[in-house]
């Protein structure tokens, strides 16, 4: 009978043993962090092709923003170099005097609500006299998941038509706002198993909210720069996960060093993108 018992106890033990190896493998196994890619099921626009420079060149852009603004615009200037190209950005608050670039930071990151205020207050005093263009773009700190992401779009898109009427000579475009790369793998496996989201999850499920919301209301005008989806797009692929019965895009790993911020491929992608959508801007007013 103790032997019986015994051969059990071995047994119940070498289970145990397995089933704890299966665990520390999966765990081991790479990808934790990296998005879903599937095929796009549209065409990819803004990648892999070359800089259109002849409409940047000759026009004056001001752009309100924070942290991957500054990613954007070291793209701009990275592949300018690159092609011996001179556009001129300028970190100020006053009017733009030639042609180019004139940016600024606006509000606090985690109150999207001051980042406009601050933006109107910021064209309203002259930062954007003269101006063609201005953009003013949200950060993915700002949604989180209790964000009234809605609420949050709702208020953009009327910051944007009271800043359109009151300087008439100025095209204000629409930026959707950026993502972060989710975790995904045996980890988000785990999470969910325990009954929890992974990481990035559903704060990219706010910011999505407000992007459709934007395309929703630019998309058909050509007053939109489409930042969000220019980040789920990489090596012909397209980065989302699915979330409570739906796909939610996300930022491709490979755009990233630290999962929202651009490294110098994103950087080049999001510029190369960024200066063709001005060509096409006035491409299509020309039309």
């Amino acid at each position: 009978m103790n032997k019986v018992k015994q051969k059990q106890g071995m047994t119940m033990s070498n289970v145990n043993k397995w089933w704890l190896l299966v665990a520390l493998t999966i765990l081991a196994l790479p990808g934790c962090n990296k998005s879903n890619h599937e095929k796009a099921s549209m065409a990819i626009t803004t990648q892999h092709v070359t800089p259109e420079w002849k409409t940047l060149e000759k026009k004056r852009v001001v752009f309100g923003h924070q942290s991957v603004g500054y990613n954007i615009l070291n793209g701009v200037t990275r592949l300018a170099n690159r092609d011996g190209v001179k556009i001129d950005i300028h970190e100020q608050r006053t009017p733009p005097t030639g042609q180019g670039i004139t940016h600024f930071t606006i509000g606090k990151n985690g109150d999207p609500m001051s980042k406009m205020q601050d933006f109107a207050a910021a064209i309203d005093a002259g930062a954007a006299q003269g101006a063609d263009v201005a953009l003013m773009k949200l950060c993915y700190v700002d949604f989180d998941a209790t964000t009234d992401a809605r609420q949050v779009a709702d208020n953009y898109i009327a910051n944007l038509e009271s800043l359109s009427q009151r300087h008439p000579g100025t095209n204000f475009v629409a930026v959707t706002t950026p993502l972060v790369a989710v975790q995904t793998g045996p980890k988000a496996w785990f999470k969910r198993l325990l009954g929890k989201q992974p990481n990035g999850y559903l704060d990219n499920i706010r910011r999505a909210e407000f992007n459709t919301r934007l395309r929703e209301r630019y998309l058909a005008t050509g007053r939109l720069f489409d930042l969000a989806r220019i980040e789920t797009e990489s090596n012909d692929t397209y980065c989302k996960v699915h979330v409570d019965g739906q796909d939610i895009e996300a930022l491709c790993p490979e755009l990233t060093n630290d999962g929202g911020h651009l490294n110098e491929h994103g950087q080049e992608s999001v510029a190369t993108a960024f200066i063709n959508f001005i060509n096409s801007l006035y491409r299509q007013e020309a039309t």
